[in-house]
């Protein structure tokens, strides 16, 4: 039901002129638009802004540093599979629509593991119909990152230590968080065995994925920490700030966007290039999903066993670790999507307060406003 919901957004926006008017300038190839009239506008929300990397990686390889922060499993997915389907966009959809699948299943769970049954279907409810979950079908990274880390946890609480190894290690070259999922089983390891053995082995693939990756690039030319310092380039135009200080401007720049607000200032802005809101109220916006990220994650330190939380701290400490020029919290709303212990918290809590209801019709509201933004080219996250 949530992608119909999708699909529909997608569809409305993609059938008006797009409000990016230089839209061609981010997809010179136009592979955004290679699926012809039909398929164009059904897949409007799906082929926008990195989804163009990833389509450029997968048929052409490592052509330039700028591509460096875009981790190599998906794109080689992609590559794989449009020799089949003779399409690298569709490749990619299916990728993600079959991982968003397999991520929600092993989630539900995990969930039912840790928590109950109707904190399962709570959690799976909320992610599914999150505001911005049209990424979980969109040629990016969300949907296979969700099911390879949620695989992984479940595989090791299953005590399939081998299997949590590779899915570890698939993880790692997925996403710059990746290898953060080796604390969590590590963890997890302590608490299940109490004592060291060769199955804790398996869990040094990860950082040997990731190594591999990084010698690759670096073999390139484009140096070992490659994905960090193209970051900070003129293109993505991060700061590596650290999170204490990114949250102090994000708090300044929050309350000055209530104020902004307040005062008069237009909230709703789609003619500016870069989001559907003023860029005082994208501010509120993401401060709003920062303080909610934290207190889901203070539940999920009540709630849930101590290494689902320390994995949802690392996680959010590399989220706010370097923030944009303009934008302290830029993309956090989409960063946070993957952060699953933080929607097993939220799920478990709406659900002991029968709440979940009203929170998912609410976010299908926002679901289909943000799909039908995205499908017009304006920049979301």
């Amino acid at each position: 039901m949530s992608r119909l919901v999708v699909v529909a957004g997608g569809t409305a926006g993609a059938l008006i002129e797009p409000r990016m008017r230089i839209w061609y300038l981010y997809d010179p190839l136009r592979v955004s638009s290679s699926l012809g009239s039909v398929g164009n506008v059904l897949a409007a929300t799906a082929v926008r802004w990195d989804a163009i990397h990833y389509l450029l990686i997968a048929q052409h390889g490592y052509a330039g540093s700028s591509e460096t922060v875009f981790y190599p499993l998906y794109p080689l997915l992609i590559r794989i599979f449009s020799l089949v389907l003779g399409s690298e966009v569709l490749a990619g959809m299916l990728i993600s629509a079959v991982s968003f699948c397999v991520a929600l299943t092993l989630l539900h769970r995990l969930t039912e593991l840790e928590l109950s049954r109707s904190a399962a279907d709570a959690t799976v409810l909320l992610l599914a119909f999150a505001p911005l979950s049209f990424f979980f079908t969109a040629v990016y990274t969300e949907s296979l990152f969700l099911a390879l880390s949620v695989g992984a946890v479940y595989a090791a609480r299953c005590d399939r230590w081998a299997l949590a190894g590779i899915l570890a290690a698939l993880s790692a070259v997925t996403r710059v968080p990746g290898i953060l999922i080796v604390v969590l089983l590590a963890c997890l390891y302590v608490r299940q065995s109490r004592h060291l053995d060769r199955l804790i082995a398996w869990l040094l693939l990860a950082p040997l994925a990731l190594g591999s990756f990084l010698a690759y690039l670096a073999a390139r030319g484009y140096g070992w920490l490659a994905p960090i310092k193209d970051q900070t380039g003129p293109q993505y135009a991060h700061r590596l700030a650290g999170p204490l200080s990114t949250v102090i401007s994000a708090i300044h720049a929050g309350v000055s966007g209530v104020v902004a607000t307040i005062g008069g200032k237009r909230i709703f802005a789609p003619a500016i290039p870069l989001g559907p809101f003023s860029p005082q109220f994208q501010s509120v916006v993401l401060l709003a999903v920062l303080v909610l990220a934290t207190a889901a994650l203070a539940v999920a330190f009540r709630r849930l066993p101590a290494a689902y939380g320390v994995y949802s701290l690392l996680v959010l400490l590399v989220c706010v670790y370097s923030p944009t020029v303009n934008q302290p919290l830029q993309a956090l709303d989409r960063y946070t999507l993957t952060i699953f212990p933080l929607w097993m918290a939220a799920g478990d809590w709406l659900c002991r307060r029968r709440a979940v209801v009203p929170t998912v019709l609410l976010g299908a509201c926002l679901l289909a406003f943000y799909a039908f933004e995205a499908a017009t080219w304006i920049f979301i996250a």
